[in-house]
């Protein structure tokens, strides 16, 4: 009987040893794992970190180009070259052709290919603003020019009116004009109008003055008619 208890004793102390000893190994595996996992989460900074690499001292500028300063300054206008033939014809830049000598009695006559020509050292956001010296030479000369005469859309006379080089009812039909192709014009007496609005093509003359309007930065208007007289109108359909 006393050695059936001790061997049962012996027995209940083995299984409890075979049942507490693997969770105590899985416990001191899972303590080491930690450790392990903690001292790689708080390993120093790598060494690559620590060095010190050489600062730069280059600084950086920017420098222009030819090219970028011959685009800087083309808003100055080109010197003009004129050419004095017979019958006071007038060659302009070896492209565009002017008769007449200015006055009142025998103005200019110009072209639109002419007036056109301002976009070259002008445009409509205004950051080129000088206008040719072959159209600044006509400032306060007198000038004939022929377009089309758009007149205000109401009243019964008027003394103000646009030149256009494109026909423009002023809304919808036509083409709108822009400040290079297109005069304002100032009567020196006042123009009738008619119950209806009359699209007309004609022959005006007066006092050209060469100056930007501008609303903004933005190019609104550059050439007006003063004193400006009409002859040889006829409505256009």
């Amino acid at each position: 009987m006393k050695i059936f208890s001790s061997i049962l004793v012996i027995a209940i102390i083995a299984g409890t040893a075979a049942l507490l000893w693997p969770r105590g190994q899985n416990k001191f595996n899972t303590e080491f794992s930690l450790n392990e996992t903690i001292e790689t989460k708080i390993a120093p900074a790598p060494q690559a970190i620590q060095i010190n690499t050489p600062t730069s001292t280059t600084t950086t500028t920017q420098s222009i180009t030819p090219q970028q300063t011959q685009t800087a300054t083309t808003t100055a206008a080109p010197p003009t070259t004129l050419t004095r033939g017979s019958n006071n014809q007038i060659e302009v830049d070896g492209r565009y052709t002017i008769l007449g000598s200015g006055t009142e009695l025998d103005p200019y006559r110009v072209t639109w290919e002419l007036l056109k020509s301002a976009y070259e050292t002008m445009d409509l956001n205004g950051s080129r603003v000088t206008p040719p010296k072959r159209l600044e030479m006509l400032n306060g000369t007198y000038v004939q020019i022929s377009g089309y005469l758009a007149p205000p859309l109401w009243g019964q006379e008027t003394k103000e009116l646009l030149v256009l080089l494109n026909r423009w009812d002023g809304c919808c039909i036509g083409l709108p004009p822009t400040p290079f192709d297109c005069i304002e014009a100032q009567l020196s007496a006042p123009m009738k109008l008619g119950a209806a609005h009359t699209i007309s093509y004609g022959t005006i003359r007066g006092k050209f003055i060469v100056e930007p309007f501008k609303a903004g930065t933005f190019l609104i208007g550059l050439y007006r008619l003063e004193e400006a007289q009409t002859d040889d109108t006829k409505p256009r359909n």
